[in-house]
């Protein structure tokens, strides 16, 4: 089931909206649920109090108690991955959509073609973050969704991947033939014994990655400039 919420304080746009969402998901016979606000903070306060978090969410940028870039930054402390599709009258904020990670922004009067392309779009990210593979090892089978996978450690034949959890499933393969099993460009082999998440890059620096908790992985010297440019291409990409 997708969870969609639409915010907006005009009630005619808002019931534009979300038949312009129910139209364009049927087709892709996809189960979802939409859920209105007329105003920015009541979706904070929903979202504070529901364990359900949504998917999408469409929010207009000019309301007349609270401006939806304020919003979406609200929105982004506590939730990192759903998709934030703007929809105003002006370009202006353009820019600042991307400070919150917007995956794309829609000018009124909405243009049917380009609502369809957000949605399509909007899907086809939550789709890859969907992606999963099964391990196995003498302990049992694991499905490890992509998204939680920070990165992977070679030695020997053994491999060790490291999740967000801080668990560590090990079992036998070559460290190359793991990366094809994902393929997932998120995945970069910066040395012959690590793969890293580019979700969970830090920075970059001399010739280390940082991930997340401040893991320092080595870069070898030959992949140097390729790593560097690989995740450059990859910001500039998804962010």
């Amino acid at each position: 089931m997708m969870n969609i919420a639409v915010c907006d304080d005009d009630i005619e746009e808002l019931k534009e909206i979300s038949n312009f969402i129910s139209k364009n998901i049927e087709e892709l016979d996809i189960a979802f649920k939409i859920k209105c606000f007329n105003e920015g903070q009541d979706l904070i306060e929903y979202m504070n109090f529901n364990k359900d978090n949504f998917d999408i969410i469409f929010l207009d940028i000019y309301m007349k108690a609270s401006q939806g870039i304020e919003i979406a930054k609200e929105i982004r402390e506590f939730d990192k991955e759903c998709k934030i599709i703007f929809i105003t009258s002006s370009h202006e904020h353009a820019i600042d959509s991307y400070e919150v990670r917007a995956l794309y922004y829609i000018l009124k009067p909405i243009n049917g073609e380009k609502f369809s392309t957000a949605i399509k779009l909007a899907i086809e990210e939550l789709n890859k973050e969907n992606k999963y593979i099964v391990i196995a090892n003498k302990k049992g089978s694991y499905k490890i969704f992509h998204k939680d996978i920070l990165y992977a450690e070679s030695t020997a034949r053994l491999v060790n991947l490291h999740l967000k959890s801080s668990e560590i499933i090990t079992f036998y393969s070559k460290l190359g033939d793991f990366i094809k099993t994902l393929e997932d460009e998120k995945f970069i082999k910066v040395h012959k014994s690590f793969i890293v998440n580019m979700d969970y890059i830090l920075k970059i620096e001399d010739k280390f990655i940082f991930i997340d908790n401040y893991i320092r992985i080595p870069i070898s010297g030959v992949n140097l400039t390729k790593v560097k440019e690989t995740y450059f291409n990859y910001l500039l990409k998804y962010t």
